[in-house]
């Protein structure tokens, strides 16, 4: 707690569920003095690595007749490439593939715990309750041209909300499955 405003504990029963099962818990929030704050809230997520691969043209230089200009790469050949209406030659323009990584929440329910208030120095706490859906399985990125590239990571995450500073959160892995 040292330099923060305070401090999230998430205490659940168990941290293995299944599609169907209901998430009960306890949060609770530890402050050192009275802060005012959007929200308190738990949300339970779901991400999952998703790998995205694109072709890529990279420019080259066309020479001919004694001058050179940039021009875009046309698929014709590996390393050097004949720009249409042009006698002169692209040189070192090329096709490659870029694949990016990152993670992306498939599934993301917030549950709100308590409102806009200043909230007290001290000790509090909420009891929560979410319900897994039972197709939480079946559901996938809505990202068209991504392929997942790991399994989805579950785990619940609290927040109070603080408005211009540092929100105060605590994340807990789950496994749902």
């Amino acid at each position: 707690m040292f330099g923060s405003k305070g401090k999230i504990d998430i205490v659940v029963q168990k941290f293995n569920y299944a599609p169907g099962d209901i998430i009960s818990g306890n949060v609770a929030l530890v402050l050192k003095k009275p802060v005012n704050a959007r929200e308190m809230n738990i949300s339970l997520i779901g991400e999952q690595l998703m790998t995205n691969t694109q072709d890529i043209r990279r420019k080259g230089l066309i020479m001919g007749d004694g001058a050179m200009s940039e021009g875009i790469m046309r698929p014709m050949g590996p390393m050097m490439r004949r720009r249409r209406g042009s006698e002169g030659i692209m040189i070192g323009a090329s096709r490659e593939k870029s694949t990016t990584t990152e993670g992306v929440r498939v599934y993301d329910f917030k549950q709100q715990l308590d409102s806009e208030k200043e909230y007290s120095g001290g000790r509090e706490y909420y009891f929560f309750e979410i319900k897994i859906p039972t197709n939480i399985l079946s559901m996938k990125s809505q990202m068209t041209g991504v392929i997942p590239s790991s399994p989805i990571k579950w785990y619940l995450s609290a927040k109070l909300d603080i408005p211009g500073g540092l929100d105060i959160s605590k994340k807990v892995d789950i496994t749902i499955g």
